[in-house]
């Protein structure tokens, strides 16, 4: 009986994983990609808002360092 048990249960695995990967397969399915022209406008949307993000984020950075170092001398 146990030896009947073990295999219902290697393959009660089997099968819940391979119910998984199918389910996955299914939502992998409905997933609906954007076109190149609109990925490539949003990649440079991106991108340009980081820069500037960077940059702002650097100037002020830099003026606050500014202030400290008047305020310690």
């Amino acid at each position: 009986m146990q030896k009947n048990e073990k295999k219902s249960g290697t393959n009660k695995a089997k099968s819940q994983g391979k119910t998984w990967f199918q389910g996955l397969k299914a939502e992998y399915g409905k997933i609906v990609w954007t076109d190149r022209q609109t990925l490539i406008n949003q990649t440079i949307v991106v991108t340009v808002i980081t820069i500037i993000l960077g940059a702002l984020i650097s100037l002020m950075d830099a003026g606050i360092l500014g202030v400290l170092n008047l305020l310690i001398r």
